[in-house]
């Protein structure tokens, strides 16, 4: 389930509209099943995938044609407000954990990613020094490291120009 929200965080982040994964997801049947408790617009649900969309599409889509009870056109009470507010948080809460995880998954890959790049970036400074002049590899077509009065290749192995 945390690999499939992550999926999803991943799919808005890079453009999917919401409204692809609300028509691909709601109505989606597997156990757990049931009826809803806490929303007032989603009394019954096919499974929690099928919750979850529901309600993003109807907090974020004003998809009415998802849900049992459509909400009221009627202006609202300032507590009527705060009511929603609390039921939108505690209904948004899995989509902001996925968001943090994701967020957190984000910046490790960025970590590791500059750590890579530091990385390569140390080795080319070091290999510059024993390229010079160092012609491709005639097995592969990597450049080739100066190895004594040798050429080496680091991808394949192969040594050249040696008598």
């Amino acid at each position: 389930m945390g690999c499939f929200a992550i999926a999803v965080s991943k799919g808005l982040q890079y453009g999917v509209p919401l409204e692809e994964f609300v028509d691909t997801f709601t109505f989606q049947t597997f156990e757990p099943r049931g009826m809803v408790e806490g929303h007032e617009n989603i009394k019954m649900s096919n499974s929690i995938i099928d919750y979850v969309f529901r309600a993003l599409g109807l907090e974020y889509l004003n998809r009415t044609d998802i849900v049992q009870v459509p909400p009221k056109d009627v202006q609202e009470s300032d507590v009527t407000k705060d009511t929603q507010v609390t039921q939108n948080v505690e209904t948004i809460t899995p989509v902001q954990k996925v968001e943090t995880v994701t967020q957190v998954q984000k910046t490790k890959t960025e970590q590791t990613l500059q750590t890579a790049n530091n990385t390569v970036d140390t080795v080319q400074e070091v290999l510059s020094d024993m390229m010079g002049d160092a012609p491709a590899c005639d097995d592969c077509g990597h450049i080739t490291v100066r190895n004594g009065s040798c050429y080496k290749c680091l991808n394949c192995g192969n040594s050249l120009g040696c008598s």
